[in-house]
């Protein structure tokens, strides 16, 4: 935040303030795929929750798609995975892998 004097400990009001909202999240899901019901065409995400398997459909729980239930198709994060070649990287420096 420039301009912002230092702080030792950010605090939520402190984000209110700059009109930054804030959520503490504790756990994750993962969007497995998707699908639709056959009964009624409603369109769904397949996801799993962090729970573990003793949480809803064996870990697995349905979200409407195309809806932005819960948040699921405007907050989320994807990452690309790199492949280090582990004969030419160090620690702290990866070379990416040829892909053949």
């Amino acid at each position: 935040m420039i301009g912002a004097t230092k702080k030792k400990h950010l605090t939520d009001k402190d984000l209110e303030d700059y009109g930054i909202a804030w959520m503490n999240l504790n756990h994750s899901v993962v969007i497995l795929g998707w699908g639709v019901d056959e009964k009624t065409g409603t369109k769904y995400w397949i996801v799993r929750n962090s729970y573990g398997k003793r949480w809803g459909m064996d870990g697995d729980f349905l979200v409407r798609r195309g809806e932005n239930d819960f948040g699921i198709e405007s907050e989320s994060t994807g990452y690309d995975v790199i492949l280090c070649d582990e004969a030419k990287s160090t620690a702290g420096n990866c070379v990416q892998k040829a892909i053949q």
